[in-house]
């Protein structure tokens, strides 16, 4: 039996390195794209490099030993494994069948994600409050807490986009709701979208240099398009995308219905004039944050309807603020507004798909990161199946599915098996059925079982 090789958790580590101390892993460390973070042979001294790694999502990483790994003190001696605190082992839980355990998963997951939810939903709530009685000043301090954790949060969660988004379909509180919604969506579009562009850059170079990966220098340098800093920042930007809002009369921004042309060019005004009025008022002279706030109604190929400003090029416009877009109009056509019903986003995402697709070369990197990121088929979405039963998708990989109805449209009684499309035991012949229209999130919500209707938000109820 192969000796077992300690884990050991990254802050830790950083603190070590942050007091002197250097470390050696051993081994080599891979992000879940193959790509190279650190070289087993690399005597770390800098925790810059250890923070680096730890902005990939690397919790823990392990310590060889017998390869010449070892972690150091201020002083060069050699730490003993055994004075090191190992990653800790929990104990498995018994599950009677696997929906269970899915089903139990996602309600931790949704009871964690609903607390910072609502942490954040008071911070933004009193941020546009307070601008639309102060005319344009807020508390930026609390905005880069909220946006820290929420960002820690998505880093550590690949799926956390689907718990962390409310499923509304009331209209009160919209802005607030949309506000962290596109925060959320965006986060993690463009967590996805720097890693798979990063990988591609790193691998061209890689192959241009003849090595099998790029190794990091003494600095921990490897290419990527945008720093943990930098990302910060334009979370930021997607969660104040929307401020300048509270500055538009309330008439045009609340009305229902279609606006006329010279209410859509008050409204207009939020992202061109407003928005950058209350940036300027704060001192906020982020660049990430100003272009979110600007451009995220954009064009985003030539001549696209109803875009604004247009005083770039869609080559121009920085591709996190395409990122926002595609977010902002996706969760604008899945939630429910006062003169509209939400979408469902099998549809939304089919839709932009359309939309955004054969454009150009970096905004298909963009589009892909977002379909990845949202999925085809959506959590908590419900599609019909080929063989005539609807099914409530629990994961978008695969897509997990878990059945509803037998073949007649009848609900199921009981916990019926998973089903994973993309797996050989799947049901042999049966699809999602994409020629039969998505069924609207309120009739979807009729037919959720008990069991189901646990893991929906307080706030997915019907409006009266």
């Amino acid at each position: 039996m192969q000796p077992s090789v300690p884990k050991l958790a990254i802050d830790q580590l950083i603190n070590i390195v942050s007091s002197g101390g250097k470390i050696r892993t051993g081994i080599d460390i891979f992000n879940r794209q193959g790509l190279l973070l650190l070289e087993q042979d690399v005597l770390v001294s800098d925790p810059k490099i250890l923070a680096k790694i730890k902005c990939f999502g690397v919790e823990w990483i392990p310590i060889v030993s017998s390869n010449a790994g070892g972690i150091w003190d201020k002083d060069g001696k050699l730490v003993s494994m055994p004075a090191v605190k190992p990653a800790p082992i929990a104990a498995p839980k018994i599950y009677a069948t696997e929906i269970d355990q899915k089903i139990e998963e996602l309600l931790e997951m949704k009871g964690v994600a609903a607390k910072k939810y609502e942490q954040a939903k008071g911070c933004i709530k009193k941020v546009l409050m307070t601008i639309e009685q102060s005319g344009g000043k807020f508390d930026f301090e609390p905005v880069a807490k909220t946006v820290s954790e929420l960002v820690d949060f998505i880093a550590k969660h690949d799926n956390a986009f689907s718990y962390l988004t409310r499923e509304i379909f009331s209209f009160d509180d919209y802005l607030y709701n949309h506000s962290i919604n596109v925060c959320t969506i965006a986060t993690v579009i463009m967590k996805k979208f720097n890693e798979n562009f990063s990988s591609v850059v790193n691998s061209f170079l890689n192959n241009a240099s003849g090595n099998s990966f790029k190794k990091m220098d003494s600095d921990g340098e490897s290419f990527s398009y945008f720093l943990r800093d930098e990302l910060q920042d334009i979370s930021t930007g997607f969660f104040l995308h929307d401020l300048g809002k509270m500055l538009i009369d309330k008439n045009v921004l609340n009305k229902p219905g279609q606006l006329t042309s010279d209410e859509f060019e008050v409204m207009k005004l939020h992202s061109i004039e407003k928005g950058l009025e209350i940036l300027e008022k704060n001192n906020l002279a982020n660049p990430y944050i100003n272009n979110v706030s600007r451009y995220h109604h954009a064009n985003l190929y030539q001549d696209e309807k109803r875009c604004y400003p247009n005083d770039k090029a869609p080559s121009d416009i920085p591709p996190y603020v395409k990122v926002c877009k595609l977010a902002d109009i996706y969760d604008a056509m899945t939630s429910r507004r006062c003169y509209k019903e939400a979408l469902n986003p099998v549809g939304v995402v089919t839709d932009i798909f359309r939309s955004y697709a054969e454009k150009d070369p970096l905004l298909q990197y963009i589009l892909h990161s977002f379909v990845k990121s949202v999925g085809i088929y959506p959590p908590g979405s419900i599609v019909a199946l080929t063989n005539g039963q609807l099914a409530y998708v629990l994961d978008s990989q695969g897509p997990t599915l878990l059945p509803l109805t037998n073949s007649k449209g009848v609900p199921l009684k009981g916990k019926p098996d998973l089903v994973v499309l993309e797996q050989s035991d799947a049901k042999e012949g049966v699809k999602v059925d994409r020629s039969k229209p998505p069924i609207s999130p309120v009739e979807a919500y009729k037919i959720l079982p008990d069991y189901l209707l646990k893991t929906v938000h307080s706030e997915t109820r019907f409006m009266k």
